[in-house]
């Protein structure tokens, strides 16, 4: 935030105009109801993802944050370490857009995800979901894709598969100081390769205006950054993260407007493939340098 307690968020108007406004914190990067369970009327269950799931994510990831902010290198902790895994897993399906695509699969899948489910059934479900699976159907009062959603979603984040490729990897955190410009972040920070479990997998996440950390398979991706020019970095991951957004960027000033109106939304200078869950996958960023455009 600015010394008003405040960013500026970017957003994709009328006729395709860039829409610019200072906002609290608080009113920016959240859905009403985004992953709630539609099927419970009881406010606490209805918001079990969230408050059982989620706040327990977002803590221990905030202590992992904390820890790097101020030492400027990965957690140590290994609860805190794990935690920060799943908080990254989690921004791969948290967001409007990948929701809706994942609403959509259980609805096209329903006979085989209810299979699945069924069969998780005795792990997935809380101290006040009924005992048997048929009775957790019943329950669902006809909204039975959110209730599976419910269950199904923390169960996706928590990818055993993925969290032990993410841990396997070197991590890192770095600084970007003296430079022109500042990271930003979006609706979908996280800057990923195509997978996690090959030799040039990485990902990077800007965690504030000057700091970002990455998660890489072989430390010369790593070293890539370090030795690459601060703003040639900083122009590197906004690239991404601008052409990733689904529907805003947020920023700590407006001194790169210009930068976010030629890449918000896409564009025809900067092109790029969304896969069919609507990711968009980068090369390993040995040379930064090209991005600076």
């Amino acid at each position: 935030m600015g010394n008003d307690n405040k960013v500026t968020v970017y957003r994709r108007r009328h006729a395709g105009k860039l829409d610019i406004q200072r906002k609290a914190r608080k009113s920016v990067g959240w859905e009403r109801e985004l992953y709630s369970d539609l099927s419970e009327a009881d406010p606490e269950l209805r918001q079990r993802v969230e408050s059982g799931f989620f706040k327990q994510v977002d803590g221990l990831a905030y202590e992992a944050l904390a820890e790097m902010l101020s030492t400027a290198a990965p957690p140590i902790d290994q609860l805190r370490a794990n935690a920060w895994a799943r908080f990254l897993m989690s921004l791969l399906h948290r967001h409007p857009a990948r929701m809706a695509l994942l609403r959509r699969a259980v609805e096209l899948n329903m006979e085989e995800t209810l299979e699945r489910a069924r069969q998780q059934y005795p792990s997935l479900k809380g101290e006040n979901d009924p005992e048997s699976f048929d009775e957790y159907i019943s329950a669902s009062r006809g909204r039975l894709q959110e209730n599976v959603l419910a269950l199904l979603l923390p169960r996706i984040v928590d990818s055993q598969k993925v969290g032990n490729a993410l841990l396997e990897m070197t991590w890192g955190v770095g600084a970007a100081r003296g430079t022109r410009f500042r990271f930003l972040t979006s609706d979908r920070p996280l800057m990923t390769s195509n997978g996690l479990g090959h030799r040039e997998s990485f990902l990077v996440l800007p965690i504030s205006p000057a700091s970002y950390f990455i998660a890489a398979r072989r430390r010369e991706t790593i070293e890539a950054f370090r030795l690459s020019k601060p703003d040639a970095v900083i122009a590197g991951v906004n690239h991404a993260v601008c052409l990733q957004a689904e529907e805003f960027v947020i920023s700590y000033d407006e001194a790169q407007t210009t930068f976010v109106d030629n890449r918000l939304g896409g564009s025809p200078f900067h092109p790029v493939v969304r896969d069919s869950q609507g990711s968009i996958f980068w090369d390993n960023p040995y040379r930064l340098d090209p991005w600076i455009t």
